[in-house]
């Protein structure tokens, strides 16, 4: 049986105060992040469309390092709109915590893909782009 395309996956990178939280939802053949952690807010939206680029980032925050990369990787490998909603704040933040979380993102990236390539092809859906 296939699973429908609407169901939507969550995935954790991380553990502790750098982890990274994942909400992916299929919007047909598009796709909605919210990408979340430490004290989850609204830090950038940033919106790929087959590799082209738009964002907003409020002023003080840096949540686009987060949000740009995704968007940008998800829309190019998918051939389809992909938004992403990031907020990612921790206090007193390090920069051994700041190379950890980007680590997490990094390695989020590579786990979304693949969580969309398995959904999109339980689904059946060919426009998949290139491969991962």
């Amino acid at each position: 049986m296939k699973t429908a395309m609407s169901e939507r996956i969550k995935l954790t990178q991380g553990t502790g105060p750098t982890a990274l939280h994942y909400e992916i939802i299929p919007v047909g053949n598009d796709w909605l992040i919210l990408l979340t952690g430490g004290d989850a807010h609204i830090g950038c939206t940033a919106i790929g469309d087959d590799g082209r680029l738009s964002s907003y980032t409020p002023q003080s925050h840096k949540d686009d390092a987060l949000a740009i990369p995704l968007a940008k990787k998800i829309s190019q490998t998918f051939s389809c709109v992909c938004t992403v909603v990031a907020g990612f704040h921790l206090d007193g933040i390090t920069r051994e915590q700041i190379d950890e979380v980007v680590a997490n993102s990094n390695i989020g990236i590579t786990r979304i893909l693949a969580a969309i390539e398995e959904k999109t092809n339980e689904c059946g859906i060919g426009n998949t782009g290139s491969s991962i």
